[in-house]
């Protein structure tokens, strides 16, 4: 819309001063230089790439929070100025809203008829016209149920993309907003919480497709808050096992967050995506809160499915990764064992008996175990627990000392934390006797990175003739500064394999070139 058309003057300008009146501050308004809405999910993703995008102009946009004007992930409303009867406005607008994933309504007006268009969480719209000019204030309740209880068929597969913008836009507002929980681990694991949450009722649902599911919007905001806090006390008590070494878990967002939460999750199913996809979006709750900087480098879904391809996991073999993180090799050895035995129980008990997983990190835990449930159990051996110091299971951690036994595994599979400034220290070495830091010291214990610790941790796990699947930085087989390890391996492993891993696989998390090792436990090599 021209800046000095008819338009303008008679519509947009008298739009923006009833906007104020109602208390909108000028800095949430932008018209000049006009907002572009995204042509298409492609356009959408150059856009969060802060990439040049094919965009449509729109009329007027209305940022929710006024302290971060110009960002698309704070766009609240938008406003369009056209055709006199509305229908075509309308129309227009739902487009707009439906590329604007935080957009809650939009508004059409010709300056005296008025209609608003709602988006509701399953997808779907809801409009309101009115013959004078009608507008929200800025204390008006944003949020509309469906006109209906949402049910499992009402559903719609987001995309990976959805998923993350959603996640990333939901921390910014728990961070920003929610009154209760400040800190920030414990926003993730809340976060984490609701997640798994909605992945119960979307289990739940594809089991009973026409009852109502749980998580979605209820009367009103604190209605909704209570139902979900409801809900969640009665996952604690169905799915124990996930939630075995937490001491009273509950939902502690404050009633503002959770209905956001449930908003922007109840019209998605997430089975459909798949645990993968939910696994890598979650990553963004991890990488806010500076995992990466510990070595967590979560590994991406195509390198897991060829490393588990090529480690050929068969009904026989015990499988662990010490370094589990949210389960992304666990999870993918079971589906491919279920697609290859093709029988639910088989699998389930084949998992329940033969699948473990350890990680430091309770909230990947968590997640780990839920995404195992979800994909039909084997959530019994994922542990809390540090890997490495053996001399502290008994006190911290007594379930390691039976679930990781020397020699007890055929298989190990593992993408380690690594990097210079992640090591153990030489005592902790010499307290758990790691051969590998007096090799590295020629003869001394040595701070020696985490990564190759790890490598023997796996060594001891598995018994004679076992393999290791294990990503490690090529350096460590290539640079003169470790000739030790190749030492060191060569009295204990035979190299079956090395599989180059290009360097975009990582990209944003991890700078080092890495590799997928296999290798063989000799039948006669070093206890």
């Amino acid at each position: 819309m021209a800046l000095t058309g008819p338009e303008h003057q008679q519509v947009r300008l008298p739009v923006i001063e009833a906007l104020r009146v109602l208390g909108w501050m000028d800095h949430q308004m932008q018209w000049q230089p006009e907002w572009r809405v995204p042509k298409a999910p492609s356009e959408a993703t150059k856009r969060e790439g802060k990439r040049g995008f094919a965009g449509w102009p729109v009329d007027l946009v209305v940022f929710e929070d006024p302290e971060a004007p110009n960002d698309w992930q704070n766009v609240l409303a938008i406003f369009e100025f056209k055709e006199p009867n509305g229908s075509a406005g309308i129309s227009q607008l739902e487009t707009y809203l439906s590329r604007e994933p935080r957009a809650r309504f939009g508004v059409w007006s010709n300056g005296t008829a008025s209609a608003i268009i709602w988006k509701l969480p399953d997808g779907t719209f809801k409009h309101t016209r009115h013959d004078d000019l009608q507008l929200p204030s800025p204390t008006d309740d944003f949020t509309r149920a469906t006109s209906k209880a949402i049910v499992w068929n009402d559903l719609f597969r987001p995309t990976e993309s959805d998923l993350r913008t959603s996640f990333k836009a939901l921390l910014d507002l728990v961070v920003a907003r929610d009154s209760v929980v400040t800190r920030s681990e414990m926003q993730l694991d809340q976060l984490c919480n609701l997640l798994l949450l909605k992945l119960e009722s979307d289990t739940l649902g594809s089991l009973n497709p026409k009852k109502p599911l749980l998580f979605q919007l209820r009367g009103s905001e604190k209605e909704t808050a209570d139902h979900i806090r409801a809900s969640f006390d009665e996952l604690v008590l169905t799915r124990e096992e996930v939630f075995r070494d937490e001491h009273s878990p509950r939902l502690l967002f404050d009633d503002h967050t959770i209905k956001e939460v449930v908003f922007a999750w109840s019209g998605w199913n997430l089975l459909g995506v798949g645990a993968e996809a939910v696994s890598n979006a979650f990553q963004i709750f991890r990488r806010a809160n500076l995992k990466a900087g510990e070595g967590q480098y979560f590994t991406p879904t195509r390198v897991i499915s060829a490393a588990v391809r090529i480690m050929d996991i068969q009904p026989e073999d015990k499988i662990i990764d010490p370094a589990c993180g949210t389960g992304g090799f666990l999870i993918e050895a079971f589906r491919d064992m279920s697609a290859r035995i093709g029988n639910d129980a088989a699998v389930r008990t084949w998992a329940n008996r033969n699948v473990f997983g350890v990680d430091k990190d309770s909230i990947n835990v968590k997640l780990t175990r839920a995404m195992m449930l979800v994909l039909g159990d084997g959530s019994a051996h994922v542990h809390i627990g540090d890997s490495l110091r053996e001399d502290r299971w008994q006190a911290d951690y007594p379930l390691l000392k039976s679930a990781m036994r020397d020699g007890a595994f055929s298989a190990v599979l593992t993408n380690p934390p690594f990097g210079e400034n992640l090591k153990m220290s030489a005592r902790d070495c010499e307290v758990n006797k790691y051969s590998i830091s007096p090799a590295a010291g020629k003869g001394t214990y040595k701070d020696l990175e985490l990564g190759l610790v790890f490598l023997e941790r796996s060594y001891r796990l598995l018994q004679k003739g076992g393999r290791l699947g294990i990503i490690l930085p090529e350096t460590y087989f290539f640079s003169s500064s470790y000739v030790y390890l190749r030492e060191w391996l060569e009295r204990r492993f035979i190299m079956r394999g090395v599989v180059n891993i290009p360097m975009e696989a990582f990209q944003g998390f991890c700078r080092a070139k890495t590799n997928l090792y296999v290798l063989e436990k000799k039948v006669e090599g070093i206890a």
